[in-house]
């Protein structure tokens, strides 16, 4: 991912005849660093069949706290992206938010957190473009400045599950 001539070639490859498509990057962008983010962002911008973009990302206090309780584990491939500005990082390149899912919203709605913290979901989530010391995560969808609105299909809705 961090090769730009290697990169750029296989989204040309792999999209090469397509009409339309969705590039989805979970689990991948906490790996890299503000300025390898922000290139593969221009080379998704760049590649004409690329619509749309399913992206998990995470504040800064999340990445803090991953780092305190496993920073062990990742030594060999440590966290390094989470944005301050959250979504608005995205939209800074020309993306647009289409679809916002936080994390502990949907934990919480699928009953998957403890008791206590069940609590927690009743508090209203933070502004996702300006995270401060929030714990805050979510699954989003950015769509390019030049696609057209379009109803959900089913890769979106799987890669949001």
């Amino acid at each position: 991912m961090t090769d730009a001539s290697a990169r750029r070639a296989f989204l040309e490859e792999s999209t090469q005849g397509a009409a339309s498509v969705l590039v989805l990057t979970e689990g991948l962008l906490g790996y890299l660093d503000d300025d390898a983010v922000r290139d593969l962002a221009g080379d998704l911008a760049a590649c004409p069949a690329v619509r749309s973009w399913v992206l998990d990302i995470f504040s800064p206090a999340i990445l803090h706290m991953m780092q305190r309780g496993m920073g062990h584990h990742l030594s060999a491939a440590p966290l390094r992206f989470a944005p301050a500005n959250g979504v608005a990082f995205f939209e800074s390149l020309g993306w647009n938010v289409r679809e916002l899912h936080p994390l502990f919203r949907a934990a919480a709605h699928a009953h998957r957190l403890p008791g206590v913290l069940r609590l927690f979901a009743l508090f209203p989530d933070p502004n996702p473009r300006q995270l401060g010391n929030s714990r805050w995560s979510a699954v989003v969808q950015v769509d390019r400045p030049s696609a057209a609105p379009r109803r959900a299909g089913r890769a979106t809705q799987v890669a949001l599950q």
